[in-house]
């Protein structure tokens, strides 16, 4: 395991989003065709981690979309993958999943440096409250208020130490 793959899980941690959600592990001896066979790739972009044990995933990656592999990556770290990750999001135009969107979001304003002061990727529109599990409309919010309390709150460590 990576540094940077340690980074993205605790991330999905602090903000409770299953590494499913954005990474899915599979055997290093598993192709596109059987990734396809067995139905088990979302709608959703993912990043899919080949390797033969948990400590030693990163032998290859793939990245899924609609249910089947689009890409295939040349150079074997995770960094790699998960840049190619991210750009689909914006040459597709797409907005980022639910199960990851805090994650996503993170990443786009603190490491990649695209800081829109209104708007997120992040889905709109009709979702189940927590509260009440009833259907209702998304409030329309500038920025992801997990994510800027995050990002907050490493600025102000960063101040400390100035």
């Amino acid at each position: 395991m990576q540094a940077s793959d340690t980074v993205v899980q605790l991330l999905m941690a602090h903000f409770a989003e299953k590494h499913e959600g954005l990474i899915l592990r599979e055997n290093m001896s598993a192709t596109p065709a059987d990734l396809k066979k067995t139905d088990k790739l979302p709608v959703t972009p993912r990043l899919i981690l080949l390797g033969e044990n948990p400590g030693q995933w990163m032998k290859r990656w793939m990245i899924s979309l609609e249910g089947r592999v689009i890409c295939e990556g040349v150079q074997p770290t995770f960094l790699t993958g998960l840049a190619a990750l991210f750009s689909l999001y914006y040459i597709f135009n797409l907005q980022y999943q639910e199960e990851a969107a805090s994650t996503l979001e993170f990443i786009q304003r603190r490491f990649v440096g695209i800081n829109p002061e209104k708007g997120t990727k992040a889905a709109r529109g009709k979702v189940t409250s927590k509260k009440t599990g009833k259907t209702v409309q998304k409030k329309a919010i500038t920025v992801n208020t997990k994510v800027s309390d995050l990002l907050k709150r490493l600025m102000d460590f960063e101040w400390d130490f100035v």
